[in-house]
């Protein structure tokens, strides 16, 4: 009679041993077999069996055990217990029996005894699993001498061991840490230019295996030397078109420098796009100092920027505001401080951008991503600052040819005059063509 009811084991101390004892013993006396989820599986009869006559197939779970099938030699179909009917196949010449539509619940020990009286039997460890899952990278923003890190991730299956790539070589198992059995952190510490490449992540079990793979980069910049790059460009650009405003008067003749009014916006201007310029190089300065820490080589250049910002701030705010004020200063220290200060800002603007913007960029060269396109920035800057400038030379050469028209009409009725009156005539009065 087919018992197909679970069968208690016998003793309670033998049950507790039997946890223990099962994996020993499978291991040593047993097979073992692994299958996915869904699929069929087929378990081997006992080698070397001759002659059948009885054979018997059970499931173990440790602490019971439940028939599976019984066959008797001369029976034309075995007798499948219900759990079991219409997904499993049994093979009466070699014994074996084929599970169809395997679940996880099908986990267990297998044991099948040939000929009950010579109780020859064999146990099979069957593992069912699910396949794992596409492992899901993700890397986290890698910077230049800071520490990142790439993870990987398994969603689904069972996962048996994690190994890492980069560019199709194997990293050494220590570079990676497990936080469990599926989610494995790579470490890149102190990242460098030489961390930058194509990462795999590779997840496995005992049926499957899958493989991600993510490019990482490493940038030489972080945001805030980003903002310093730019920042100092602009100052740079700034002190450039102010040092073109300081020298343009310079190169000119005494007969045509620029006087009166214009000079008066000219120079407050200049002065004050270089008290600009000085700020915009003093924040870039501190900038990098928050980043790669305090140097004397930034320090020095951001205390002569300091007296350069005060000093034009107040000659630009003079000449605006209290022009009067500028000719009647006696000190001649002080005319030579002011008179100067926008030349000199100039200078150790330039001087103190071009510092930091090679430095920069030799920053840059440690990672592997493209450099900051300023090249947009430098020229939009460099028309908005022009512009002030453009227009007071504009006007000053519309003033130069009226007044070079004025002369030429005194010059043409001056020789009527002499024509008609005689040496004596008079000079018209010409004074309101060009006001």
């Amino acid at each position: 009679m087919l018992m197909c009811r679970p069968v208690e084991l016998l003793g309670t101390s033998w049950v507790l041993l039997a946890g223990l004892l099962v994996p020993l013993q499978q291991a040593a006396e047993g097979r073992e077999k692994a299958a996915a989820v869904g699929s069929s599986v087929l378990l081997p009869g006992p080698d070397n069996i001759t002659h059948i006559y009885s054979m018997q197939w059970e499931y173990l779970d440790g602490t019971s055990s439940r028939t599976i099938l019984q066959y008797y030699r001369g029976s034309h179909d075995p007798a499948i217990c219900t759990p079991y009917a219409g997904r499993a196949v049994f093979h009466p010449s070699n014994g074996s029996l084929l599970l169809e539509d395997v679940q996880e619940s099908d986990s267990g020990i297998y044991k099948v005894t040939v000929n009950a009286g010579d109780r020859e039997s064999l146990k099979i460890l069957l593992e069912v699993l699910k396949p794992v899952s596409r492992p899901q990278l993700r890397s986290s923003s890698l910077v230049a001498q800071a520490t990142g890190e790439v993870v990987c991730d398994v969603a689904e299956g069972r996962v048996d061991a994690i190994t890492w790539k980069k560019d199709g070589q194997p990293l050494p198992p220590d570079r990676g840490f497990y936080l469990s059995d599926s989610f494995s952190v790579l470490y890149l510490r102190s990242a460098k230019k030489s961390h930058c490449g194509s990462y795999s992540c590779n997840a496995s079990n005992r049926i499957s295996w899958q493989e991600t793979s993510l490019n990482v980069t490493v940038a030489g910049l972080s945001p805030p030397l980003q903002d310093a790059l730019r920042i100092a460009v602009v100052a740079v650009v700034f002190a450039a078109v102010s040092g073109w405003g300081l020298i343009f008067p310079v190169c000119q003749s005494e007969k045509l420098r620029i006087r009166g009014e214009l000079w008066r916006w000219l120079s407050a201007y200049t002065c004050g796009l270089v008290c600009i310029a000085s700020i915009l190089a003093g924040t870039a300065g501190i900038l990098w100092m928050r980043e790669e820490g305090p140097s004397i080589a930034i320090i020095l250049p951001e205390i002569a920027l300091t007296y350069v910002m005060v000093v034009t701030f107040l000659v630009s705010a003079t000449v605006t505001f209290q022009p009067t004020n500028l000719t009647q200063l006696k000190s001649k220290t002080a005319q030579r401080m002011m008179g100067y200060a926008a030349p000199g800002g100039v200078v150790s603007v330039v001087l103190t951008t071009s510092f930091l913007i090679k430095n920069i960029h030799h920053r840059h060269e440690e990672g592997c991503t493209d450099f900051v396109d300023v090249t947009a920035l430098t020229v939009s800057t460099a028309a908005v600052s022009a512009l002030p400038l453009l227009t007071i030379f504009l006007c000053y050469h519309t003033t130069q040819g009226c007044l070079k028209d004025r002369d030429s009409s005194w010059a043409d009725k001056e020789s009527r005059n002499r024509t008609f009156y005689g040496p004596l005539a008079k000079r018209p009065d010409l004074g309101g063509v060009c006001n």
